[in-house]
């Protein structure tokens, strides 16, 4: 007889309970304490209120439940598979990779441990290439000598509407001692209006990993140093942002090489201040768009698709790049209406808006270019921004179409 609380590994029926046998899946099972403690706090992924989406209130807490330890909230998905609170169904999408990837290894700690390599208890899947019937197969298969199997299965965005409906039936009534794991890897955010994920939504299993916004991200930084023991003041988190971007991967990393250059000479570690990071990680995106918006200036066709194709590959997204080009022209054909009005030029950057160290940034593409290349600029701006809001078409190949065509017309006289 199976101990309560556990389930057996041979005789589990998908759907089903064995007389005398329940099912459980609020143990921390084989996850290490500080990965519990790591992920129990994060709070940046957004999934769907089950309760709420189905019009219905979350249940009172009992007197027994309120003194039990606290448990992760549904929307706290890292907290949750921590805890080994483990759905059988989690279809990850987003921009965000970092904490896409985050959630993975969570995941896969959490069912089938700490393994280098693949597991016994373990099967992976392109979707792309096996279609997604092999791996509902898959999961249909009962794990051997171990509570859970994990089958991970890639391309999700990659496969069409009606080869998901297989999907759909599986995900009203899944193997509870499977754990399956569905990637989009190329889309940064699925076709929510297709039945697959509608249904999915419904049920909880779709998490999206959306990019933090420019506010969200020097407290990111905070959390992040906090929990690798790493201080940093406001300043300097703020600083770290402006300066690697929002791409946490690269954040993370700054901040691990952050810590090691703010030592004493003692070895002693010191708080990171933007002193630090002005001296380690000089290049910021604001320079990049300095820089791009020169090329612009002086018609350097080549040299403007490399600097935007870089900013691309630091994953900045294409709207915001087409935003601080917008933003930049704007502060140029206003410093041309300026300095034509003879304003001193201690009064520009306020007047402008840029600070004073970046105002030969603005001045020299203003002195170039003509006032119809600008009004020609700002035409190609707008179009890219509404084909950005409204288009299927890839937005890093809009951005690109835009930095070629503002090449072309600025470089005009």
């Amino acid at each position: 007889m199976t101990p309560p609380g556990q389930v057996s590994s041979f005789f589990v029926i998908p759907g089903k309970q064995l007389a005398g046998e329940t099912w459980s899946r609020g143990s921390q099972g084989s996850t290490p304490p500080w990965l519990f403690s790591q992920l129990r706090s994060s709070a940046w992924c957004r999934t769907p209120d089950v309760a709420a989406s189905k019009g219905g209130p979350t249940a009172p807490k009992s007197k027994e439940a309120t003194k039990a330890p606290a448990k992760a909230s549904k929307g706290d998905l890292l907290g949750s598979i921590a805890a080994g609170d483990l759905d059988p169904i989690y279809a990850l999408h987003g921009a965000e990779r970092y904490l896409l990837q985050q959630c993975l290894d969570a995941l896969r700690m959490a069912v089938v441990g700490n393994t280098k390599g693949q597991a016994l208890n373990e099967e992976s899947f392109d979707l792309k290439d096996s279609g997604v019937t092999p791996v509902l197969n898959a999961c249909r298969t009962l794990p051997m000598f171990a509570k859970r199997m994990l089958v991970l299965a890639r391309g999700l965005d990659q496969v069409k509407a009606d080869a998901l409906e297989p999907l759909v039936a599986y995900a009203q009534k899944p193997n509870p001692s499977t754990v399956l794991v569905l990637v989009a890897d190329k889309a940064d955010k699925v076709d929510g209006r297709l039945k697959a994920f509608q249904a999915l939504k419904k049920l909880g299993f779709l998490h999206e990993f959306g990019r933090l916004r420019d506010s969200e991200l020097a407290r990111w930084v905070q959390q992040e140093a906090k929990q690798q023991k790493i201080q940093i003041s406001d300043d300097g988190a703020r600083a770290l942002c402006e300066s690697a971007g929002p791409d946490l991967g690269r954040l993370a990393q700054a901040l691990v090489q952050l810590a090691l250059f703010a030592r004493t000479d003692g070895g002693q570690a010191e708080e990171i201040e933007r002193s630090h990071v002005d001296a380690l990680i000089p290049e910021s995106r604001e320079r990049q768009v300095f820089e791009l918006t020169r090329a612009l200036a002086d018609g350097q066709q080549s040299k403007a698709m490399s600097l935007v194709g870089q900013l691309l590959r630091d994953r900045e997204p294409p709207l915001l790049i087409q935003g601080a080009l917008l933003r930049q022209l704007r502060q140029i054909w206003r410093a041309k209406e300026l300095v034509a009005a003879g304003v001193a030029r201690s009064e520009l950057p306020g007047a402008i808006g840029v600070p004073p160290f970046a105002l030969d940034e603005i001045l020299g593409p203003a002195k170039r270019m003509t006032v119809p290349a600008l009004k020609r600029g700002f035409d190609q701006l707008y179009r890219a921004d509404r084909l950005l809001k409204s288009s299927r078409v890839d937005p890093e190949l809009i951005v690109s179409r835009l930095v070629r065509d503002l090449a072309e017309q600025l470089g005009r006289r």
